[in-house]
């Protein structure tokens, strides 16, 4: 009888046995299935990042954008170095973290240059300042959109996210700069009397590349 049970203890044992076996192969082939998984998303994500250095173009300031030579033009020339320096960082962004500081230096900016645009406009008399501050009143209402989207985004589609950012500030700032700035010209002399005691918009040094390196996989 005491044979009988030892039998069956073994029996037990060795049934159990084989069940932790196959349960440890399940689990080993759904671990390493996950770890394939998630790597062909990252490099999917990591191909993405490597493309859009292709998608978003730099501005180069140009004297068709000159209009006072003065402090307007200085303000949309620090604009255009935080818009290509957020294109630029592009490639880079893994995360909605990676590139909000960028982006909430330039929206403190683009309200900044507003305000003293505005003022100058009223200042110098300038007769068309209700449509240029409702144009400005606009973009700033879209810009925090983009951000508020931003700050949604994940690690999927931080890059779709960024690129039409980027396309949007770059469209954006040559769009406003020829189209709505351009017609202050007549009235930069008038301008200028009023902008002696404005000091210019601190440049801002580039932002460091996020702390983990694009690689291409």
């Amino acid at each position: 009888m005491e044979d009988y049970v030892v039998l069956v203890g073994l029996g037990c044992a060795a049934v159990v046995a084989v069940i932790a076996g196959i349960a440890i192969q399940i689990l080993s082939r759904k671990t390493k299935a996950a770890q394939a998984k998630l790597a062909a998303k990252e490099k999917a994500r990591a191909n993405k990042r490597v493309s859009s250095a292709k998608t978003v173009k730099k501005t180069r300031w140009q004297e068709v954008f000159a209009i006072d030579g003065d402090v307007i033009d200085n303000d949309h020339m620090t604009l255009f170095g935080q818009i290509n320096n957020f294109n630029r960082n592009i490639p880079r962004f893994q995360t909605t973290y990676q590139m909000m500081p960028i982006l909430m230096t330039l929206q403190k900016y683009t309200q900044t240059h507003f305000k003293r645009e505005e003022r100058l406009q009223q200042l110098s008399g300038y007769p068309f300042r209700e449509d240029h501050k409702r144009e400005h009143d606009a973009l700033i209402e879209t810009l925090d959109g983009l951000l508020k989207k931003a700050k949604k985004s994940n690690p999927d589609n931080v890059t779709d996210v960024a690129i039409e950012i980027g396309s949007f500030l770059q469209e954006w700032l040559t769009g406003h700069v020829v189209e709505n700035d351009l017609p202050m010209k007549p009235f930069v002399d008038r301008m200028r009397e009023h902008a002696s005691g404005m000091g210019r918009l601190a440049s801002q040094k580039p932002a460091p590349a996020p702390s983990r390196e694009l690689r291409a996989h």
